[in-house]
């Protein structure tokens, strides 16, 4: 999907999209149309590898995941290495290895197929994380048989900006979300909890600004604007200030994907984290940076009201925390990667 302006003023190759329709992949003139746009990216991928003729090449997740693109990872492989020998590929992944639903399989025969992918094809692997927060070696068993070496390039994290200005002359919480299906229903939860802890006077004059997902569907949409129709509650498009707001506000209350989860710790707000069960990386982080003193959290399933207020509650009487983690992960990736380049044809 599109999103906001890149420094550096890279060179941007825009794929064809393809997404997900009733668990298999599918495209804009429907699921019948997916393996030609499959084809057609992979074209694309390996044109662009002939022409860059890169030193490094950087691929997320696969192939730990997004087995469903194998065609076209293959073929950007297949190009780079043709056109730029000694080439170096990268697989690159986050702090927690999430599967998809297109790796629904057994243990066994998953961590096999993925050292099978990785022998021969990738010369290395970098996780956006910190060893003292969790491990690879925790979420793949078979780490002593991997037949590239691992890197940690600490969280990738925006650093702080600015506060908003002017700033708001009252304090707030922010409440924000990524793009899951289910984040509707969490929003508007989490707008009640938060009105119904104003109406006893347990939050003072504390207001809360939402940031719905940048790509709510209309439904999502219109429910949540009839939920925040009433103050103590301001609802605002999802921009670039909001690393801004986030570290003005006395509270944020959010789903704990990699990206929001790591902008909260950096910001040293006190948070709440709801994870979304729909998705297999967010729970266990959000239990290791509750365990961490980091945040407060709640099990996103069942969404209870109750539960999302009893958490804000006690989440403002704890002092915001102060992470030791390495949260310098921009540099760290980028000398990684450097290095790695360095390598090249040795």
């Amino acid at each position: 999907m599109p999103g906001g302006e890149v420094p550096g003023d890279p060179e941007i190759v825009t794929l064809p999209r393809l997404f997900r329709m009733a668990g298999r992949l599918s495209a804009a003139a429907g699921p019948a149309s997916a393996p030609g746009v499959l084809a057609e990216r992979a074209r694309m991928l390996a044109e662009a590898a002939e022409r860059f003729r890169p030193d490094v090449v950087l691929i997320e997740h696969y192939p730990f995941s997004k087995w469903e693109l194998e065609p076209e990872m293959r073929a950007l492989i297949g190009a780079a290495r043709s056109a730029s020998p000694g080439v170096r590929i990268v697989c690159s992944l986050r702090d927690i290895v999430r599967k998809t639903r297109y790796e629904d399989t057994a243990l066994t025969p998953y961590e096999a197929r993925v050292l099978d992918m990785l022998e021969g094809r990738f010369d290395a692997i970098v996780v956006h994380g910190d060893p003292a927060f969790t491990t690879l070696e925790q979420h793949f068993g078979r780490v002593a048989d991997l037949p590239v070496p691992v890197h940690y390039t600490g969280f990738v994290v925006e650093v702080p900006a600015p506060r908003p200005s002017p700033a708001p002359p009252w304090p707030y919480a922010v409440l924000s979300c990524g793009g899951g299906a289910g984040n509707g229903e969490f929003l508007v939860a989490s707008v009640q909890a938060f009105r119904g802890l104003s109406e006893t006077g347990k939050l003072g004059a504390m207001r809360l600004v939402v940031f719905p997902a940048p790509f709510a569907d209309t439904r999502q949409a219109e429910t949540l604007r009839a939920a925040a129709r009433e103050a103590p509650v301001e609802l605002r498009a999802f921009s670039p200030e909001f690393a801004g707001w986030l570290a003005g506000a006395e509270l944020s209350v959010s789903r704990a994907g990699y990206n929001t989860a790591w902008q909260v710790v950096r910001a040293g707000t006190r948070g709440v984290l709801v994870p979304d069960p729909a998705m297999s990386d967010q729970e266990p982080r959000a239990e290791r940076i509750a365990e961490l003193g980091l945040a407060t959290v709640v099990p996103g399933r069942p969404l209870r009201v109750d539960a999302i207020a009893a958490a804000m509650e006690e989440a403002m009487m704890r002092r915001p925390a102060r992470s030791r983690l390495d949260l310098g992960g921009v540099a760290g990736t980028r000398a990684i990667v450097e290095k790695i380049g360095a390598l090249r044809g040795r």
